[in-house]
């Protein structure tokens, strides 16, 4: 018999559901958004375990959930990013200071915007490849 009882399976899953509910979305991959996937993912995961009767394969299973539910809280919230911050270097490069925020700024606005025509680069492509300087053909 399983030791995790039907409440701490029902709070795992609650618990995941809290984090994909906070996870934001992506408006540049709107077919691609990592919070449908989640979604996805632990709705069925869920459910197609819910069958698994033999112990140590039900044990496993609500370990390896706790893992991830674990790895998704420290994504969400930036525990890396406070805990190893990078420098002033890093966000300011020598041979161009304003090159990331200036990335970040085009990529904020084609967000916004969710203006992203497959068939010519948006600015913020240019940018990103250094293709800012060249003249349109």
């Amino acid at each position: 018999m399983p030791t995790s009882t039907k409440a701490e399976i029902l709070s795992l899953y609650r618990g995941f559901l809290r984090i994909i509910e906070n996870w934001p979305n992506d408006y540049l991959r709107p077919n691609r958004n990592l919070k449908h996937i989640l979604y996805l993912r632990v709705t069925e995961g869920f459910r197609q375990n819910m069958v698994v009767k033999i112990p140590h394969i039900y044990e496993s299973l609500v370990s390896n959930a706790e893992k991830e539910l674990n790895a998704l809280r420290i994504l969400e919230t930036n525990e890396f990013k406070e805990k190893y911050p990078l420098s002033d270097k890093m966000y300011r490069p020598a041979a161009n200071p304003r090159y990331y925020f200036g990335l970040l700024a085009e990529l904020d606005k084609a967000a916004k915007q969710k203006q992203i025509d497959d068939s010519t680069p948006p600015p913020w492509w240019r940018r990103f490849f250094g293709m800012g300087h060249y003249k349109e053909l």
